[in-house]
């Protein structure tokens, strides 16, 4: 008799665990999507993604909002993140401006209750639970490595920036500048900042080419002025005459490498932003634990493979 007890009560406590795990995925969740604007289009690639997630893994249960300054501002961005605290959302993904100055609303955030993950760019001293993107450290180095296989070991180059203090651009700008310190004779005569403005960062390097009439390449850690049909900021000069390397490889970036004013695109995995991000929300949900950093890869792109790349657009998933 004492067994049958005891067996009756584990199967309550088994069926009433179901049930609360039951319950757990069934109930309705808002997520709240935050880059770091709304005015460029890698965060709409985004965007779709993180649609795409809710849809194919939410069972109709999952809401997800788009909340972000029209321009690049840390300090809106912080204003965004308190309102959706006191909103009470049930989780935010968040692609940080300045990774210091969205510390303290971050940890807000969590010690609220709310969990928080990053994408494309971090503040890895904040209490956020995971990152996913690209290795900004590894994509500045590999950057460096490209410049030096199509360049050569001279010249004189520029580095196109967006807003001061982003982590992951400061991130891959210094790999690259640590790395060309084994090539003394690669000299950066000018860093430009556009402000994640696209005009501007086409503005920014034709003017830094007209000072400087013996650059010989540029590396973009940010693709504004690539977002933009050819030839941009390549005007005044002719295809294959200098050496580019560029971050992101949207269709419209795709064009300058078949023109020839750009080697190597790094395609990020800009669809992922938004798709892992909120399956990681999901899973913290329902009480998985993601990995602090997961690395999204780089796809290098050149004219022998730009075809094969166009065709992912297809589908938009990368």
């Amino acid at each position: 008799m004492k067994n049958l007890l005891t067996i009756f009560v584990s199967v309550l406590l088994l069926l009433s665990g179901c049930a609360k795990k039951q319950e757990v995925k069934q109930q309705q969740w808002t997520f709240a999507f935050v880059p770091k604007l709304l005015d460029n289009p890698v965060f709409q690639v985004a965007w779709e993604g993180a649609q795409a997630a809710a849809k194919e893994l939410g069972n109709g249960k999952i809401i997800v909002e788009r909340h972000a300054p029209v321009k690049s501002d840390a300090v809106e961005q912080a204003q965004i993140i308190e309102s959706l605290i006191e909103r009470k959302v049930n989780g935010i993904a968040i692609s940080v401006n300045d990774a210091d100055a969205l510390k303290s609303s971050i940890d807000k955030a969590m010690d609220a209750g709310i969990p928080v993950v990053t994408f494309d760019s971090d503040s890895p001293e904040s209490k956020r639970i995971s990152y996913y993107g690209t290795h900004n450290v590894n994509c500045g180095k590999q950057m460096g490595e490209l410049l030096v296989k199509h360049m050569g070991t001279k010249g004189k180059i520029g580095i196109l920036m967006g807003t001061p203090g982003a982590p992951n651009l400061e991130e891959r700008k210094n790999a690259l500048l640590e790395y060309l310190k084994g090539y003394p004779d690669i000299k950066v005569v000018a860093t430009e900042f556009c402000y994640d403005d696209v005009n501007k960062g086409v503005s920014v390097m034709e003017a830094a080419m007209q000072a400087n009439r013996d650059m010989t390449g540029w590396v973009l850690p940010g693709a504004w002025a690539l977002f933009t049909p050819p030839p941009g900021p390549f005007a005044s000069i002719k295809p294959g005459s200098m050496t580019v390397i560029s971050i992101d490889a949207l269709p419209e970036e795709l064009e300058y490498v078949r023109q020839g004013y750009v080697n190597v695109l790094l395609g990020q995995k800009l669809w992922g932003w938004g798709y892992e991000s909120i399956r990681s929300l999901i899973g913290i949900k329902e009480g998985k634990t993601p990995e602090k950093i997961i690395d999204s890869g780089l796809d290098e792109v050149t004219k022998e493979n730009v075809e094969e790349y166009a065709k992912k657009w297809e589908t938009g998933k990368f």
